[in-house]
C-alpha cells in the first residue's frame, strides 16, 4: 500500500465501519494539499507576518507616537499596498487565514494573530470603500440607519 502510493501515486483510503477516516498518499500530494494555494496563500502568510508585529506593538502600547488604534490602522494600510490596493485580494487573504486557521484553535497565542491578521485584511478591504456586511467598525456598515 505504502509502496503503491509512493511509487504510482495511488491513494488508499483506511475506513471505519464504512466511513473513510484517513488515506495513504504519496509525499508529494501530502504535500501539494497542505500548502497554501496560490497567490492567497502568499497573501495569508504576509498577512499573518504583519499581524504577528502589530501583535507585539499592541502588547507594548503602542509606539511613542502612535495609539495602537493607529497603529492598526497603519498596518491595514501598509497591508493593503503590499496587495497592490485590491480589496479582492485582501478578502481572498483573510478568507484563506481563517481557512489555515482551523487547527490553531487550541493554541491561543496562534489565534489570535489569525484573527488579528484576518481583520486587517478586512479594514484594508474597507479602505478601498468597499462595504463589508456585518462589519462592526463604525461607519463600515451600507445602512447605519437600520441598526438605530
Amino acid at each position: 500500500m505504502i509502496n503503491a502510493a509512493a511509487t504510482r501515486d495511488q491513494v488508499t483510503f483506511v475506513t471505519s465501519r464504512g466511513r473513510r477516516i484517513a488515506g495513504v498518499v504519496s509525499v508529494a500530494a501530502a504535500e501539494q494539499a497542505a500548502a497554501p494555494q496560490g497567490q492567497a496563500g502568499d497573501d495569508a502568510g504576509t498577512a499573518v507576518m504583519y499581524a504577528v508585529n502589530l501583535a507585539m506593538l499592541q502588547d507594548r502600547g503602542g509606539t511613542p507616537s502612535l495609539t495602537p488604534a493607529q497603529c492598526f490602522e497603519d498596518y491595514a494600510g501598509s497591508l493593503l499596498r503590499d496587495f497592490g490596493g485590491s480589496a479582492d485580494r485582501a478578502l481572498a487573504a483573510a478568507r484563506a487565514v481563517a481557512a489555515e486557521s482551523v487547527p490553531k484553535t487550541g493554541y491561543p497565542l496562534l489565534w489570535r494573530q489569525a484573527a488579528l491578521a484576518v481583520e486587517l485584511c478586512q479594514r484594508g478591504a474597507e479602505m478601498t470603500g468597499q462595504v463589508l456586511p456585518g462589519s462592526y467598525r463604525p461607519g463600515s456598515r451600507e445602512d447605519s440607519a437600520a441598526w438605530r
